[in-house]
């Protein structure tokens, strides 16, 4: 077999392997948030962001991977910006959204995000052709019907709404993130610049826990913290790692299919194992998400990369 095919094989699964670890966040998250309620969500996305950050440098460290500190020298303001949407502004806004809405709520407006790229992406100079237009409002229609669980407007009654905003203003925070990044940061290793988000986002997160005397109760409690860790360790630090990998060989249309696992999966995890409500509403709303996604993504070029 030639050394390519070998390569875009090996792509294909690496990509199939990271968006399977990003399934396993939300249903995580919810076990945290839900039987751990004293650990503040704040704490959730700074030992995930932190820990992987480490992890990440410590590879660096033994690859002797000198051209790191370059990227850290030359670029360390771009670093602060996107931590400061992709992590400290995304990160926050997720564990939070998981705590006061399901995770099928939380994994299916969060990956609402590409809708939000198109209408960001107009700032950076690119046009809104008609599929990526109709792919947008098809994936704010999905959005309404999940927020609102119906058609007829109830928004505010909704018990879930609090949780549900909160993941869209993640998604939003994300759009931002990939916008600002695709507009910036021009023959920069992805790795690198994603280590270092990772570490200054995080730095963000505690630092505003310390403003706000958040206390750090039961968060080194064994079960939570181990979960914690994990999605740290497995999710973000090697499964974006992998990605990036990914992304050198197979087409980012092609790997972006494999992100529609996500929400996916997370659904019926959490119909099954966390006894989660998935009325008809939300089966609408997906179908218009994703569909919102592929015409987006596929027919118009907008797959996001990554969670």
């Amino acid at each position: 077999m030639p050394q390519t095919e070998r390569n875009i094989r090996k792509g294909k699964l690496y990509g199939i392997i990271a968006a399977l670890t990003w399934v396993t966040i939300w249903p995580l998250s919810k076990i945290i948030t839900t039987h751990y309620s004293s650990i503040n969500p704040f704490f959730i996305a700074f030992v995930r962001f932190f820990s992987a950050a480490i992890a990440i440098f410590c590879i660096f460290l033994i690859k002797r991977e000198r051209a790191f500190l370059s990227t850290l020298k030359n670029h360390w303001r771009l670093a602060l910006l996107l931590g400061f949407f992709g992590i400290f502004g995304m990160g926050s806004l997720v564990f939070f959204s998981i705590k006061y809405t399901s995770s099928v709520n939380s994994a299916l407006l969060m990956n609402s995000n590409a809708m939000f790229i198109i209408v960001f992406s107009v700032f950076i100079g690119e046009k809104i052709t008609p599929a990526k237009g109709i792919g947008a409002l098809l994936g704010v229609f999905g959005c309404y019907l999940i927020i609102n669980n119906g058609f007829g407007l109830k928004l505010f009654s909704s018990t879930t709404l609090k949780g549900d905003l909160l993941a869209l203003g993640a998604a939003v925070c994300w759009a931002i993130y990939t916008v600002v990044g695709r507009a910036r940061v021009k023959n920069v290793n992805p790795t690198h610049i994603s280590a270092l988000n990772f570490f200054f986002g995080s730095l963000m997160i505690l630092a505003l826990t310390f403003i706000l005397g958040v206390p750090a109760t039961g968060i080194f409690q064994p079960v939570p913290f181990s979960m914690m860790l994990y999605i740290g360790l497995i999710p973000t630090a090697y499964g974006f790692t992998i990605w990036y990998y990914a992304l050198e060989h197979v087409e980012a249309g092609t790997l972006g299919l494999y992100q529609f696992l996500v929400p996916l999966l997370t659904a019926i995890i959490g119909v099954i194992f966390l006894k989660e409500t998935f009325t008809v509403f939300t089966f609408f709303g997906m179908v218009a998400i994703l569909g919102g996604i592929i015409l987006t993504g596929i027919i118009g070029g907008e797959i996001p990369a990554g969670d």
